[in-house]
C-alpha cells in the first residue's frame, strides 16, 4: 500500500478504521458509518488524523481534496452493484489530479472451491486462522449477478454444515472455544457482503478511472484472493 500510494507526503482518506492503515500518510481522515466500530478500533484522533462518522456513498470530503484513498475490503462491504458504483464515483470525486486509490479486494476465484476442500484443509491442520475459513466459505457459496450479495448468516450456515462437530475442528487447529465468538455473531444476521470476481471489479472501476490495475497483496494464506485494486486518473 505504501509503495502504490506513495503515502509519505499524502493527504489520505481511509474507508473504515483499519488500525494497520491509520498512521499512513502526512494526514488522514477515516470514514466509517458505524460509531461503535470507530469506538472499538480507531487509534484516537491526533493533530494530523481523525475519524468521522460518514457514508462512503456520500463522503464528507470536498472535491479533489485528497492525494490517496485506502481501504480494506470496502467494496465487499457495500451491498449492491449500485452502491459499489456510487462508492467508486465518490472515490473519483475526492481524489486530486494525479491521486490514487488502493483497495484490497476479497475476490471470488475463477473456479469455485468446493466446501469439502475447505473442510479437508481445516481438519488436516492446514488452516492457521479461523478468518481464512470464513473468507473461503464466503467466496465458495453461490451468489447472483449483478449484486453478488450474500448474507453473512448464510456463511455461518455453510461453516456449521462443514463443522457440525466444533470439537474436531478445534482439536485440528489448536483453537479454544472462544475463538469462534466472532463467527457466531453472524447467527440471524441480515448483514450482506458482496463477493464478485476480479474481472467484475476491474470493469466497474474502469467506468470511473482511466488507469485500473491489480497488484498482488503478499504471500499470506488466501492472498491470491485478496489482490489490491489500484486506480487513478478519474474520468471526467
Amino acid at each position: 500500500m505504501k509503495r502504490e500510494l506513495r503515502t509519505e507526503d499524502a493527504e489520505m482518506a481511509l474507508f473504515g478504521v483499519t488500525p494497520e492503515f491509520a498512521r499512513l500518510g502526512k494526514s488522514l481522515t477515516a470514514i466509517d458509518s458505524n460509531p461503535n466500530m470507530i469506538g472499538a478500533l480507531w487509534i484516537g484522533d491526533e493533530a494530523t488524523r481523525r475519524a468521522v462518522v460518514g457514508n462512503w456513498l456520500d463522503l464528507p470530503l470536498a472535491d479533489r481534496s485528497v492525494d490517496a484513498i485506502i481501504g480494506d475490503g470496502c467494496l465487499s462491504a457495500v451491498i449492491s452493484e449500485t452502491q459499489r458504483l456510487r462508492c467508486l464515483e465518490e472515490m473519483a470525486r475526492i481524489l486530486k489530479p494525479g491521486g490514487r486509490a488502493a483497495i484490497r479486494l476479497f475476490a471470488r476465484p475463477s473456479k469455485t472451491e468446493p466446501l469439502g476442500a475447505i473442510k479437508a484443509d481445516a481438519l488436516a491442520g492446514k488452516v492457521k486462522a479461523l478468518a481464512e475459513i470464513v473468507l473461503r466459505t464466503a467466496l465458495s457459496l453461490p451468489v447472483a449477478a449483478p449484486d453478488y450479495g450474500l448474507k453473512m448468516s448464510a456463511v455461518l450456515d455453510g461453516i456449521n454444515e462443514m463443522f457440525g462437530d466444533r470439537a474436531e475442528l478445534m482439536a485440528a487447529g489448536g483453537w479454544q472455544p472462544g475463538a469462534f465468538a466472532f463467527i457466531d455473531l453472524y447467527k440471524g444476521s441480515d448483514t450482506i457482503c458482496c463477493w464478485l470476481n476480479e474481472d467484475i471489479h476491474v470493469a466497474e472501476a474502469s467506468r470511473y478511472f482511466n488507469d485500473v490495475r491489480l497488484v498482488a497483496s503478499g504471500g499470506y494464506p488466501v492472498a491470491e484472493r485478496c489482490s489490491i485494486l489500484v486506480v487513478s486518473s478519474p474520468r471526467s
